[in-house]
């Protein structure tokens, strides 16, 4: 049973061994772990887990994807969505989030997608480097080094910049042929729930 458990989750498995060995080196303390970090990053997951559940950010792609009829406008949509979106809810929940629209989008228009979602994924790093709770490591950096919020965006505003200038020109040269396609309204769940956790998120 344990075999197959370590097998089944082989980065847990060599996070695990490599913990183990590195303990041998320093040994571990309770100063180590930031519980702040912690508690904080867990807060913003539940709030996120929240709005997903609500099917908050699948409403807003419907109704953002509606307005697009052409390839290049569903890229600059579906991409620009991801790197805002990362900004805010996390690059990893970004795509979950919305990669599965360009595939939907894909399957329905009968266009290529993959190069969509390569974007997306690059989107979704470059435009979460630019909040403190972008992701994780940016979270921790911002607490350790007791930075305050301007701070922090006027340093990592360089590579939003140089990001958005990088996918434009990435963008720029996608065909921009006519695409018919449809995607299904999403009703969102229990307006007044969204709102508490939008309050919750801010």
């Amino acid at each position: 049973m344990i075999k197959s458990f370590l097998k089944n989750q082989i980065v847990l498995s060599i996070a695990l061994f490599l913990a183990v060995i590195t303990s041998f080196i320093s040994f571990p303390k309770i100063e180590y772990i930031d519980f702040k970090v912690l508690i904080l990053l867990f807060n913003l997951m539940l709030v996120i887990a929240a709005l997903n559940s609500l099917k908050a950010l699948e409403k807003g792609a419907v109704i953002l994807l509606k307005k697009c009829k052409t390839y290049k406008m569903v890229s600059i949509m579906l991409i620009g969505m991801t790197f805002i979106a990362a900004m805010f809810i996390t690059n990893d929940v970004a795509l979950i989030t919305f990669v599965p629209f360009a595939i939907i989008v894909g399957k329905k228009g009968n266009i290529k997608i993959m190069k969509i979602v390569i974007l997306q994924t690059l989107a979704a790093n470059l435009g979460s480097a630019f909040t403190p709770m972008g992701n994780p490591q940016n979270l921790f950096i911002y607490y350790y080094y007791n930075m305050g919020a301007i701070e922090f965006l006027k340093t990592t505003l360089p590579i939003m910049i140089l990001g958005i200038i990088f996918l434009g020109v990435l963008i720029g040269s996608m065909k921009n042929e006519k695409i018919d396609f449809k995607v299904e309204d999403v009703k969102l769940e229990k307006v007044y729930k969204f709102l508490i956790t939008v309050l919750l998120f801010l």
